[in-house]
């Protein structure tokens, strides 16, 4: 039978770093390696598939940039609509791989696995995570049951959704959870065990690729500001005034904030300033109406979308041409 052929995308992050010793999994450099060091580094890769590999950036995911999520963006969607693929693996740093997943979840076409990786080990430690993740994505991405999944985050034998993938840890290799949910699938021996079919949970998910016919060339403003003791509302007009088209608020308990910041938020939303309230809180949703006012402000809630991704979801919609109404219909699907 014709093995599938698979594409790798090759980004850095701790997957390709190197460390001073075996016993180092902290103090390390990241984007070491290529692609091809990462394929030698799993033999058994050659029996699952044809892989071809390409590096379009390599950095820490740390200092991950809207370009190149637009790079990155731009090569999948040629990778989807090429017959000659039949399906894309990402390797990516973890401190900002769920923000990449969801991105390319929203711009790219769905009709082929596209699975993003990396590892909390670099490739030179003791016990590396890194070999068994890129094993197993290759299996997802491979797998005619993955057809239709969208982005898919797999990390430590398991699948999650780019929309609730989240990483919880800093340093353990089981570092990354599905927030109030549970893994899309669980890897054992091997396979891939779906607890829901692939498609079905992609449909659940809104997509924004058909507003891209083409991507734009970059993404607008969005700000994101948190929620404390004595928040400095003027931090919100500074915002305005830099250009924000959108602020994200990362707010206390179910989206809340102090009346100082909720009216310097309503004066940014008067002004054409989309403004999302999400939640400090590490699980549950910001539902609308909830301990504040939203249709007095203009607010829109984010549901379970965490305050990073509501960022990048807003800088979409924006991007998009979407008005606040909306914007605001696509929040209350997650």
């Amino acid at each position: 039978m014709t093995k599938p052929r698979l594409l790798l995308l090759a980004t850095g992050g701790t997957i390709a770093g190197i460390a001073p010793s075996a016993a180092s999994t902290l103090s390390y450099a990241p984007a070491s390696l290529g692609a091809d060091s990462l394929i030698a580094s799993v033999p058994a890769l050659a029996d699952l598939a044809e892989i071809t590999t390409e590096m379009p950036f390599s950095t820490g995911s740390q200092h991950m940039t809207s370009t190149c999520w637009l790079t990155l963006a731009a090569r999948v969607r040629q990778a989807i609509a090429d017959p000659a693929i039949d399906g894309v693996v990402i390797t990516h740093g973890t401190d900002t791989l769920e923000e990449t997943a969801l991105f390319l979840d929203l711009t790219c076409p769905r009709n082929k696995a596209v699975v993003l990786t990396g590892a909390m080990r670099p490739a030179t430690a003791l016990g590396a995570d890194g070999p068994m993740n890129l094993y197993a994505a290759a299996v997802l991405a491979a797998s005619p049951a993955s057809r239709g999944a969208g982005a898919i985050v797999l990390m430590n034998d398991q699948a999650f959704g780019p929309d609730r993938a989240a990483k919880v840890h800093t340093s353990r290799v089981d570092a990354f959870v599905a927030r109030s949910a549970m893994p899309l699938a669980l890897m054992l021996d091997g396979k891939a065990v779906w607890q829901t079919p692939a498609a079905v949970a992609a449909e659940r998910r809104p997509s924004l690729a058909a507003h891209f016919a083409s991507l734009p060339d970059a993404l607008p403003r969005v700000d994101l500001i948190a929620q404390q003791v004595d928040a400095d509302p003027t931090i919100v007009d500074w915002c305005v005034q830099q250009g924000a088209r959108g602020i994200v608020l990362a707010g206390t308990g179910h989206g809340t904030m102090s009346r100082p910041i909720e009216a310097a938020l309503g004066r940014a939303a008067e002004k054409g300033c989309l403004v999302v309230r999400a939640s400090r809180i590490s699980d549950g949703p910001v539902m609308p109406g909830a301990g504040v006012d939203d249709d007095r402000f203009g607010f829109i809630a984010a549901g379970f979308v965490t305050p990073h991704k509501a960022r990048l979801l807003l800088s979409l919609l924006i991007a998009a041409g979407l008005d606040r109404e909306a914007a605001r219909a696509i929040f209350a699907r997650f």
